[in-house]
């Protein structure tokens, strides 16, 4: 169990991460990221991790390709967590917990943004 700290302190497991990976890699990002590939995986998960959207909740990274230009990002859970922190404060979220029950492919885009570049460069 992962613990960020808000107001209150909330606790986010590698399920609940990969269930917003899964909404920004099908649908929140497909816009401006042209592809998604695993970058690392530790080697005590790589059994569990069967597709990108399983690495970020399990300590890996992921390499995230530019649609229109040769850039490329590092996404990593370090990156993620900061990025859930800001998109519960740009959403006004009560909570992790809130964002949880409210989280369409919009969040998970806005999410992963927040984690690459620290604001919404792309939307």
């Amino acid at each position: 169990m992962i613990k960020l700290k808000f107001e209150s302190e909330s606790e986010i497991n590698s399920e609940e991460i990969n269930d917003l990976m899964v909404a920004a890699l099908e649908g929140g990002i497909n816009y401006w990221c042209r592809k998604a590939v695993i970058d690392y995986v530790p080697v005590e998960h790589r059994d569990i991790v069967q597709y990108a959207s399983d690495v970020i909740g399990y300590d890996g990274s992921l390499i995230l390709y530019d649609a229109e230009s040769d850039d490329k990002y590092l996404l990593n859970q370090e990156k993620f967590l900061e990025g859930v922190k800001m998109a519960i404060e740009h959403f006004d979220y009560s909570s992790f917990e809130d964002l949880l029950d409210n989280h369409d492919a919009e969040t998970a885009d806005c999410i992963v943004q927040f984690a690459l570049f620290g604001e919404i460069v792309y939307g």
